[in-house]
């Protein structure tokens, strides 16, 4: 069940919040100012968070069991 759970925190979240930022961004380039009042630090906070995001969905899918140090390497005891 850990797995599951790991699994769901490390590819799902990250997936809706990039998803979502990258969103948001589209939106506000067809419709500037109308979507939020930000200035350029908060399209660039939006941007930072997506490619984070993304970037753990990334990191997560190349990780493998036979990866040493992945985060999916089974637990030794």
């Amino acid at each position: 069940m850990a797995g599951m759970a790991r699994q769901f925190w490390l590819i799902v979240v990250p997936l809706l919040v990039g998803f979502s930022a990258v969103g948001l961004l589209a939106l506000s380039f067809f419709f500037p100012g109308d979507l939020y009042a930000v200035d350029s630090t908060g399209y660039l906070v939006t941007a930072i968070v997506a490619v984070t995001a993304l970037g753990i969905v990334l990191w997560q899918s190349v990780a493998s069991e036979v990866t040493v140090g992945g985060i999916d390497e089974v637990e030794r005891r």
